[in-house]
This record gives C-alpha cells, sequence and structure tokens, in this order.
C-alpha cells in the first residue's frame, strides 16, 4: 500500500503543475542583517523534523527532464513515510503539499514546530549542458549558530550518496553558498568549498538563515541531465534518495532505522 500511495504522489505532482511559472531563485533578504537565532534544544525523541519540498505549486523551480518541484514533492513525500513510520520521529513539512511558500514562510513552519533538525531538497540544472550531473549539499556556514550540527548532518547525507555512487560534486558534496552583490547591481551566487572556514557576513539561502536548528539544503540531482534524473530523479530514484535522508537523520540522531 505504501508503495502505490508513493507512485500516486509523484505522479499527482507532476500533473498538478500543469501550470507553469518563470523558475525562482532564492534572494537574500536585503532588509535584514544576518542575526544568529538561539539555537532550539534538541528535545526527544520523538525529534521534530522539519522537511522542505524546494519550490511548489505555480513555482516549479528549474525544468528539464523532470519539474523540480515534482522531484523534490515525490522525494519528501517518501521521507515524510519513513520518518512517520519510526517512532522515533515526527516529521513536520514546512509548507502544504502543491503550494508555495516564502522562505520566511518555512521557516516559521520550522521554527513554531521547535524542529531539532530541517532537511530542504532541491534539484540542480545547467542550461548550457545535459551533461552536468552530481549532488551537493550546503549547511548552514561557518559563523552561524547551528553550523557544526549543520556541517555534521550534511557530511552523513554526502558521504551516502558518495556509497550509492551519485557523483558528489566539489571536494566531497559539501560546500557553501553566499549571495554577493548589492540591491542596486543585484545579486550573484557564490560557492565555497566546506575547506574555507572564513565566516563571512553575505547571506546564505534565506531559509538556512532563518531556521532555528541545524538546517541543510540538498541539490540531489541535475533536472537537465536525463542520465541524472534516471538516476536520482525519476521516482525509484527519489525513493532511493529519500531512504538515503532517512538513514542520514538516524545516524545523526543515533537511533536505529527501520528496515527497508
Amino acid at each position: 500500500m505504501a508503495q502505490v500511495l508513493a507512485i500516486g504522489l509523484f505522479a499527482a505532482a507532476r500533473a498538478a503543475l500543469s501550470a507553469r511559472a518563470a523558475p525562482r531563485s532564492p534572494e537574500p533578504d536585503s532588509t535584514d542583517a544576518y542575526l544568529p537565532a538561539a539555537a532550539i534544544p534538541q528535545e526527544g525523541p520523538p525529534y521534530v523534523i522539519a522537511i522542505d519540498a524546494g519550490h511548489g505549486g505555480t513555482d516549479v523551480g528549474a525544468q528539464g527532464s523532470v519539474d523540480e518541484s515534482a522531484m523534490t514533492e515525490a522525494t519528501i513525500g517518501y521521507v515524510e513515510e519513513w520518518l512517520s513510520r519510526d517512532g522515533n520521529y515526527t516529521p513536520v513539512r514546512t509548507h502544504p503539499y502543491d503550494m508555495f511558500s516564502e522562505n520566511t514562510e518555512r521557516a516559521a513552519a520550522a521554527n513554531s514546530a521547535r524542529a531539532a533538525l530541517l532537511l530542504s531538497v532541491h534539484g540542480n540544472s545547467d542550461p548550457y549542458s545535459a551533461n552536468s550531473y552530481g549532488f551537493e549539499c550546503y549547511p548552514q556556514p561557518p559563523g552561524r549558530i547551528c553550523h557544526d550540527a549543520a556541517l555534521r548532518f550534511a557530511h552523513l547525507i554526502a558521504a551516502r550518496f558518495g556509497a550509492e555512487g551519485q557523483r558528489l560534486r566539489g571536494t566531497a558534496g559539501v560546500r557553501y553558498i553566499y549571495y554577493v552583490g548589492d540591491d542596486a547591481h543585484g545579486y550573484e551566487k557564490e560557492v565555497i568549498e566546506e575547506s574555507d572556514e572564513t565566516v563571512r557576513t553575505e547571506q546564505t539561502f534565506g531559509l538556512l538563515e532563518k531556521t532555528n536548528c541545524p538546517a541543510v539544503l540538498v541539490e540531489q540531482c541535475f533536472v537537465t541531465s536525463p542520465s541524472d534524473v534516471d538516476g536520482w530523479g525519476d521516482e525509484d530514484g527519489c525513493r532511493r534518495a529519500a531512504r538515503l535522508y532517512y538513514e542520514a537523520i538516524c545516524e545523526y540522531f543515533g537511533t536505529e532505522p527501520l528496515a527497508a
């Protein structure tokens, strides 16, 4: 029955996104300087896990062999299923299924639920080449209150994807990202390898900045690469990825994962 429901989720995610919009990119919050929030105690079990499907609703995100939002909804659906079955965890979605919410709203949902951990799933894209592929994981960067814990969680995830044969982009699949620029001239993303522990004032992804618990944003695969989607972005790929996220969550908290 679980498999039938999951298959329906993937199909529904694709069908519900027929109304298309231009892909959106997260932008820095130009009105507020970065202020570290107080870390929320990781009380449990059960541990509250905030799960975030990138984009959603009319914002389909990047488009390629699969729409980013369809892939992320399917993956998060499988993650939610694993966490719901495991008595050690309580999953909380940051936004309703097939609806778009701003980063501030998503972070507020995680914070009000007193989440102990947040996982945000996205898909990468390369409009110039169908040959770009691989996995990236972005934790809260150096200087943020939850950096150390987020970095540990990122490595637990990346190690599993690497062990399953997915290419880890960068040194080991874990990187930092910053928005560099200003309101007058616009912002550009700057990707930094994790070996650079410089504390910077530029903001990273808005969801990571505004969440009061360890949080990571993953780029599961390139939706513009048919081979990458075949491995990690189709129905079976989403199911495989979700299991790896679930196992990484279990290792992070020191619990035994349910049998696959």
